[in-house]
């Protein structure tokens, strides 16, 4: 796991052919890509049953997912949820509920699905770290979230939100890279939400996360709009 080639050129590294789009490939992308190392990574684990748990999470993630892409591409939502729980085992951090939280945490959230399918299902470990990651849509009680999950989460589920933003961050790269200014006015200001919202979470986090975070946030940053920087 520790080299992977699902993590997008800083924007120094991209290769701009004339016109100004970038011509990076797209590989972090590319669901066969994403597919093949998850594929490899499950069948190096030494225990049945935890290759097991990943996945049957997988499956029910993909299944309730469905045809849901990432913003701005034909991406499969799915891959974005691998590269999560892939994060996080580079992190270090390989317990089979949290890789399985990883894989279920926008269920609750960007599907029909309910908490109590996933403590059923999933059982209550990893039910209790998918509601922490379940983030309320109004924006004042978005930002309580963060708060308590700051003050009162487990360190898990602080883990598991860093690693879901550190994908998010290069996915968002990934797609100001490939389309230009479309989308640097909501990339700025993600990428300031981020500032206020996630940051935190990484000040009592093991090096490598904060580093992960931090990395991803200097990427992102000479691609974006700076107009899109506003107090939150």
């Amino acid at each position: 796991m520790s080299s992977t080639p699902l993590r997008p050129p800083s924007p120094n590294q991209a290769q701009a052919p004339a016109g100004g789009s970038s011509g990076w490939p797209g590989l972090f992308d590319s669901p066969d890509t994403v597919d093949r190392v998850w594929t490899d990574f499950v069948a190096g684990i030494d225990d049945d049953g935890r290759r097991a748990d990943l996945r049957r999470a997988l499956a029910f993630a993909r299944a309730r997912h469905g045809a849901q892409t990432r913003r701005g591409s034909s991406t499969p939502y799915w891959v974005h949820l691998v590269r999560v729980a892939m994060e996080l085992a580079r992190w270090g951090e390989g317990a089979a509920p949290l890789l399985q939280a990883a894989l279920l945490h926008d269920t609750v959230e960007d599907t029909a699905t309910s908490i109590d399918e996933i403590r059923v299902g999933f059982g209550p470990v990893v039910a209790d770290l998918v509601d922490w990651l379940t983030a309320p849509d109004d924006p004042v009680e978005e930002r309580h979230y963060y708060h308590r999950l700051l003050t009162r989460g487990p360190d898990r589920a602080r883990m598991l939100k860093l690693a879901d933003r550190v994908d998010n961050l290069r996915s968002i790269q990934a797609l100001v890279m490939r389309t230009g200014p479309r989308y640097r006015r909501w990339a700025g200001s993600y990428l300031n939400r981020t500032n206020w919202q996630v940051l935190p979470l990484a000040a009592g986090a093991p090096s490598v996360a904060r580093v992960a975070l931090v990395s991803a946030m200097a990427d992102l940053a000479p691609l974006v709009d700076d107009g899109a920087f506003t107090q939150p």
